[in-house]
């Protein structure tokens, strides 16, 4: 008698139909992300896509209930991390998966690291409020610095961020992420504010941590040039709605919508002689999504 087939792993991010739209006083509300589903198993990587205002980084503040509420109004379906229904939180509950369940790391470290506290003073909060169990903080701390790439990590624990460069504030951001060993970690355009250079050497840093930790991955981002390597399938995000996903290779091979398409012709490429890139049809773009959603 043959036995019955093992049952795949339950996700570790499900969301169903999420929609989110803002409110001002005496103005119509704008929705912003409109019926989106997703579902993200634990050592997946999915980078979602579009251009800015299309709705990417709303859809992932929403993940851990970032976005105050209101002005913001989030409903969903389903929306849970972990099997957990983050609509469902406390206040209490949402602290405790904020950084040990969900970890983000945005795009302008600058912004998000505190300007009076020392390398080792942020890193040690992170730590104590997730990870109590720790007790020699500063070798924790100096072992994440050394995994993102820091050279001479002791010394770094003195700094503040206006003494590191970019590409290190941005590695300090990564290591205070993974240093609470997230089950999914939230890379919002990690790389928009560095140069070339350095947007290389942080997006392999991103894929290797997350082969050898088996942790999950959400890159958001508005260029297709840099998710090959470091994403296993994608979400195409136009004004709020994904119209189309699938494997990476897939997409990025064989796109179906147009608007996939359109942001693939703007990936520079060696050797193509494009005299001046398409103008992008959003008419044409809105009527397909209108189809699509009907």
């Amino acid at each position: 008698m043959e036995e019955p087939p093992a049952a795949s792993p339950a996700p570790l991010l499900s969301i169903r139909d999420l929609n989110i739209e803002f409110r001002r006083r005496g103005a119509q509300p704008m929705k912003a992300v409109k019926g989106i589903s997703l579902e993200l198993r634990q050592g997946e990587s999915l980078a979602v896509v579009g251009e800015s205002g299309s709705g990417k980084s709303a859809t992932a503040l929403a993940l851990a209930r970032l976005l105050p509420e209101p002005p913001a109004k989030i409903t969903a379906a389903s929306l849970s991390v972990n099997g957990r229904d983050v609509l469902k939180m406390s206040e209490r509950q949402l602290r405790e998966i904020r950084g040990k369940e969900i970890a983000y790391i945005f795009q302008e470290p600058t912004t998000s690291l505190n300007p009076v506290l020392t390398v080792r003073t942020q890193m040690a909060e992170a730590l104590a409020l997730h990870r109590p169990e720790v007790k020699n903080r500063d070798e924790e701390i100096i072992q994440w610095l050394y995994k993102v790439g820091i050279v001479e990590p002791e010394k770094r624990l003195r700094a503040y961020p206006h003494e590191l460069s970019g590409g290190m504030q941005q590695r300090v951001m990564i290591a205070m992420a993974l240093c609470c060993q997230p089950r999914l970690l939230i890379a919002d355009e990690p790389t928009t504010a560095l140069d070339v250079t350095i947007q290389k050497q942080i997006i392999d840093l991103l894929a290797e941590l997350r082969r050898s930790l088996n942790m999950s991955v959400i890159l958001i981002t508005h260029n297709f040039g840099i998710i090959r390597d470091v994403a296993d399938k994608v979400a195409v995000m136009f004004r709020g709605r994904i119209v189309e996903t699938g494997p990476v290779a897939q997409v990025l091979n064989h796109p179906r919508h147009p608007y996939t398409k359109a942001l693939l012709d703007c990936v520079p490429r060696m050797g193509a002689k494009v005299p001046r890139l398409k103008a992008i049809d959003y008419d044409l773009i809105d009527r397909t999504a209108g189809a699509d959603a009907a």
